[in-house]
């Protein structure tokens, strides 16, 4: 253990060959624009006092489908091997989530 502590202390230098996979990072940019989108249609929607028309609804599709689509690359990102995981997990959790929110207002707009 203080060996360890040693060389910390020393600076050793720690190279590693993993890298950021693409998917991964796509997958967040994907994340961000959905997010951005969603917001977006919130506000056009609010302006209008809910009776945003069609554009709104369309923004609102296309969202939840860049959702999609976004959580399956970081799936797939998260299953290669050797490289950095945080866009990948941030890009899952967020599409994750977004995904649920947008099958809850779909709900409820079926149900009202």
């Amino acid at each position: 253990m203080n060996k360890r502590r040693h060389k910390k202390e020393q600076g050793e230098l720690r190279l590693t060959d993993k890298k950021h996979p693409p998917l991964g990072i796509a997958s967040f940019t994907l994340s961000m624009l959905s997010f951005i989108s969603f917001a977006t249609a919130c506000v056009m929607s609010g302006k209008e006092g809910g009776n945003g028309g069609i554009n709104v609804g369309v923004i609102g599709v296309l969202s939840f489908f860049i959702s999609v689509i976004g959580f399956i690359m970081a799936w797939f990102a998260l299953r290669q091997e050797n490289i950095r995981p945080i866009f990948p997990a941030i890009g899952s959790v967020v599409n994750g989530l977004l995904v649920i929110l947008y099958m809850i207002l779909y709900i409820l707009g079926a149900v009202s």
